[in-house]
């Protein structure tokens, strides 16, 4: 680092610089964490718009009744509350064996696993996944090919990242696939288990590993309105999610740019480029 060079203004100046940059960066940090509290607000609305929708429906004014499932509450009077396994097929992953490369080597079989994490955090639906499998892995393992249209959910780890496959998997032990019967829509049933998450918290609660276990997987309920309100809540929820996301996006450019301000604001002060001295005065 010898030869690294930097401007070295009269001490006055210094301080004038540094003075000048304590007061504009405060001013610029105070309108980004302004901005950062608005999205943390616009998460809470997006979740609560999700959780009131799947549980308490579209008409304000229809007769409730409790649903006797307490992160449920009250539901429409002439909805039911099932347990999932009672109008879906639970179906349970597994891992082929990993040393066997004939069951992964040259693999077309898309296998849900951990890997696919941060797709999970962003999309409804999973068309690829990170590993491949193959049909000699599924013959000589318990995991089966899942038809499109299951609801996976993870049940390890990150507990509760779901998404609707959108053509045949199969899934590792770290996830359970929902495979929805007629009373049930998958797109339904996403954002059900997306509005589980005090719920799956409790069940982990002092947990030394993060899990879910197959008793807890099985007690868990849904709300089950008739399939057309199923798909009118579905479409609601995307409509209206959809202007929070769009908003939440141009306030995370607005706080780039905010960002790139600071950055260009400091190396225009200490090279010289604002006279800080006029500018106090």
């Amino acid at each position: 680092m010898s030869g690294l060079t930097v401007p070295l203004p009269q001490t006055q100046e210094q301080r004038a610089i540094a003075a000048f940059l304590d007061r504009e960066t405060v001013k610029i940090d105070a309108m980004v964490a302004k901005k950062e509290r608005l999205i943390d607000l616009l998460k809470e609305k997006r979740a609560s718009l999700i959780t009131q929708a799947v549980t308490k429906g579209l008409d304000p004014k229809v007769p409730m009744k409790d649903s006797g499932v307490e992160w449920i509450g009250e539901t429409p009077a002439h909805w039911e509350v099932q347990r999932i396994k009672w109008v879906a097929r639970m179906e349970s992953g597994h891992t082929p064996d990993k040393k066997v490369a004939s069951y992964w080597q040259g693999g077309d079989i898309p296998w849900v696993s951990l890997a696919d994490t941060g797709q999970l955090r962003e999309v409804d639906y999973i068309a690829d996944t990170a590993v491949m499998t193959t049909l000699d892995g599924i013959a000589h393992s318990s995991a089966h090919i899942l038809p499109a249209g299951t609801v996976v959910f993870s049940r390890d780890a990150t507990i509760g990242l779901c998404a609707i496959t959108r053509t045949e998997m199969a899934v590792s032990q770290h996830f359970i696939g929902w495979v929805c019967g007629i009373r049930l829509r998958p797109e339904y049933l996403l954002f059900v288990l997306r509005s589980m998450t005090q719920e799956l918290e409790h069940l982990t609660m002092g947990a030394t590993v993060r899990t879910i276990g197959m008793p807890d997987v099985k007690s868990l309920s849904t709300p089950v309105p008739p399939v057309l309100e199923q798909e009118e809540i579905v479409h609601y929820i995307r409509k209206h999610r959809d202007r929070v996301d769009s908003l939440t996006a141009k306030i995370h450019t607005a706080i780039d740019r905010l960002k790139e301000l600071r950055t260009a604001l400091i190396s225009a002060a200490v090279t010289g480029k604002i006279d800080v001295l006029e500018e106090a005065d």
